[in-house]
């Protein structure tokens, strides 16, 4: 691998991030770790498995327009990509400053976004508010595909339109009632894959009870790395 000047800008619970340079390039280098407690065997499969998925789906999903990071570098054994840099802000952090105008377009571009997403057979696996940058005016990066993979289940659609849906709840409240409107007309229109059926999912999603919503709590409020 070429030589970089990292500089660790976050860990999490799966991966470090590396804020750095390659080839003149500012970079986002993402790695992930090892844990002691896990088999070693397992440890080094499960690391490649990932390390491949992940790159894999964010250079189809690129080749194919969507926004997402491109894809520079990818070293399966180190559990490594390499991408380019992507200068944003969280809407986690900042949909509540918006006018909402541009809330509900951005809404709609989540909503279109996930459908071209899921017709593709893929699923994003933790599609909140954290994981969207706001790059210029209402433009969008959808980041972190750690946990996405390929599906044709629906209920692994509807996942990522209900987290994206308690995303906006908890933290934006006053504006979920719109906003998810705007996601569901712009995911229908969009849809390839039954958009009637993947939203009628998200609403049994949402009454299957407690147990579900506990995880999907921690999904959407914790802290996606610890600095």
């Amino acid at each position: 691998m070429a030589a970089l000047t990292p500089t660790l800008i976050a860990r999490g619970a799966e991966a470090e991030i590396y804020l750095g340079d390659f080839l003149g390039v500012r970079v986002v280098i993402k790695k992930r770790v090892s844990k002691p407690f896990r088999n070693p065997i397992y440890n080094r499969v499960f690391i490649e498995s990932r390390t491949r998925i992940e790159a894999k789906i964010l250079s189809e999903l690129y080749l194919a327009g969507l926004p997402v990071p491109p894809v520079l570098l990818v070293d399966e054994e180190a559990g490594t990509i390499i991408m380019k840099y992507i200068d944003g802000l969280r809407l986690s952090d900042t949909l509540g400053s918006l006018h909402t105008s541009t809330v509900e377009a951005i809404g709609r571009s989540i909503g279109k976004y996930a459908a071209l997403i899921h017709n593709r057979g893929i699923y994003h696996g933790d599609y909140t508010l954290a994981n969207i940058l706001l790059v210029e005016d209402s433009d969008i990066v959808i980041i972190d595909f750690g946990l996405a993979g390929y599906s044709s289940d629906i209920e692994e659609y509807a996942i990522d339109l209900h987290l994206m849906s308690r995303s906006v709840e908890a933290l934006y409240p006053e504006l979920a009632g719109f906003f998810v409107r705007a996601m569901f007309e712009e995911y229908r229109e969009h849809s390839r894959v039954g958009g009637d059926s993947v939203i009628r999912k998200v609403s049994e999603i949402r009454a299957r009870g407690r147990y579900v919503e506990r995880e999907i709590r921690k999904a959407v409020l914790r802290e996606r790395y610890i600095e």
